[in-house]
């Protein structure tokens, strides 16, 4: 599991492992970003508080905090809050 994320983040992302970002974002950074993959149907990055991290597409924004996600297998959709976002990256 891990080494396929790693895989579809490096087809997806193209970084460089000495420039990655341990910084957060501010919540304005991270709704403009989320904002920007909905509209134009981008993939994303999430990292969330916990240290995981998840890619996918976001889908719909539901309320003023939480948005609907599409998961990388497009089979799962979940539902993902402002406040538990650590960082947002685009593809």
């Amino acid at each position: 599991m891990k080494n396929s994320l790693k895989k579809i983040y490096h087809y997806l992302f193209d970084y460089d492992i000495d420039k990655l970002s341990i910084y957060d974002q501010y919540h304005s950074e991270i709704l403009s970003s989320l904002e920007f993959a909905l509209l134009h149907r981008a993939y994303v990055l999430l990292r969330y508080q916990d240290g995981t991290s998840e890619i996918g597409q976001v889908i719909k924004h539901i309320s003023a905090g939480r948005f609907a996600l599409r998961t990388t297998n497009q089979k799962l959709i979940k539902v993902i809050d402002l406040d538990n976002i650590f960082r947002v990256d685009l593809a």
